[in-house]
């Protein structure tokens, strides 16, 4: 007797998740560890300590440093539930005016 029931797709299994770097378990975060963290370039969290844009941020001496605290806030702060929700709306009027000042 054969059995005539398709075969059921193999089960999705999902990749065990990485280990998190140990540099961004500490509670204070330089600028390069806070860029790859959130996706920016180091850059772009200068030109945000510049216009007052971006996470709180320390400066000691040379170094400029970030609590992990103030991170996870910062981006609390920019949560939109959609494009048309006011935090939005505003980050991108701001952008768009970052980008005319000459």
């Amino acid at each position: 007797m054969t059995n005539d029931k398709p075969a059921s797709p193999p089960a999705l299994t999902l990749p065990p998740p990485r280990p998190v770097p140990a540099r961004f378990l500490r509670d204070y975060l330089r600028t390069t560890e806070v860029a790859e963290l959130l996706g920016l370039s180091p850059r772009t969290l200068e030109k945000y300590r510049c216009v007052g844009e971006g996470p709180a941020f320390l400066k000691l001496g040379q170094r400029v440093l970030y609590a992990r605290s103030d991170v996870e806030a910062w981006l609390q702060a920019h949560r939109c539930a959609h494009t048309s929700d006011g935090t939005y709306t505003a980050v991108i009027d701001a952008r768009r005016a970052w980008r005319r000042e000459p």
